[in-house]
């Protein structure tokens, strides 16, 4: 079996996510950078027990916990992609790409509370994982959870990020590199177009533009693995959309790279002493307009 190459940071509960946010940083800006490499030295296979290595890019789940923790209660359910196109994705990329995104929409309903969607989402990310062939973790037992919680969030969000974790697992034992490619970019796109839209009123100290300014380590990432299947022709020509908007995300000044994290009073290397990235309004504008435009082609195909 091969030795997997990327994971995303985590997909876990809404407690557990809590406590990511508490290790890695208090969500203040200061140290986001998720583009850091870590070991795991408790993660073993049947077949090997090597120490692992995986470029870390948060969850859907994350990535909205995190606004709703800074005070972003704004969520519409009418932004998200209409469950009624899944009926038309029957192409491998249209099928890879959407149930990235419907798994996005389900955590987004899921984090903010929105359960009547919540149920539509969970049903369309199970037939998008049949028509893709990924087997899941949702029973029938879960689906009669998923109604008994259909008013408490942070329950959704924990049986939802269980069934985005199962479904990448499965693409990621089954050694579906470009399968996994293209959910994994679908997934990030749609949340990042549903963060951007959750900021109303742009402010380049608000935590929220902070932390979308962030994703551009994430964005790194993502490329990176994309990069190892770009033979496949699906992913090369998404993995081209990502790099377009790398271009933009590469416009963000990043204060660490010139200090290599240090203390600028002190000169010392500190934990958490990265400074903040800064984006102004036009380049914040101009990455929300290109984040719309690819989600759109995405959501838009056959």
């Amino acid at each position: 079996m091969k030795r997997p190459f990327f994971r995303p940071l985590a997909f876990l509960s809404a407690a557990a996510i809590a406590f990511v946010f508490v290790s890695c940083g208090d969500g203040s800006g200061t140290d986001g950078d998720t583009a850091t490499t870590t070991k795991d030295s408790t993660d073993k296979t049947n077949d090997s027990v090597e120490v692992k290595q995986y470029a870390q890019v948060p969850s859907p789940g994350e990535m909205f916990t995190f606004m709703k923790m800074v005070g972003t209660q704004n969520a519409k359910p009418d932004v998200l992609n209409p469950t009624d196109n899944q009926k038309k994705y029957e192409s491998k990329k249209a099928q890879g790409l959407n149930f990235g995104i419907y798994s996005a929409d389900l955590l987004y309903c899921s984090t903010f509370g929105l359960g009547p969607q919540a149920l539509k989402y969970f049903a369309t990310v199970k037939q998008m994982g049949d028509k893709l062939q990924v087997a899941t973790s949702i029973s029938e037992k879960d689906q009669e959870r998923i109604k008994n919680n259909i008013g408490n969030s942070d329950s959704l969000a924990a049986i939802s990020n269980d069934l985005y974790y199962s479904s990448f697992a499965n693409l990621e034992k089954n050694e579906r590199g470009a399968d996994l490619s293209l959910m994994l970019a679908g997934g990030w796109t749609e949340s990042l177009f549903l963060m951007t839209g959750l900021v109303k009123d742009f402010d380049k100290d608000n935590q929220a533009v902070i932390r979308i300014a962030e994703q551009k380590y994430s964005l790194d990432n993502l490329i990176e693995y994309m990069t190892v299947h770009e033979s496949n022709d699906d992913v090369s020509a998404v993995l081209k959309q990502m790099t377009e908007l790398k271009a933009l995300f590469d416009q963000i000044q990043d204060p660490a790279a010139n200090n290599g994290g240090m203390n600028s009073k002190s000169g010392k290397r500190v934990l958490g002493g990265k400074p903040k990235l800064t984006v102004t309004k036009e380049l914040f504008e101009q990455i929300r307009t290109k984040i719309t435009e690819i989600r759109n082609s995405h959501i838009g195909l056959q």
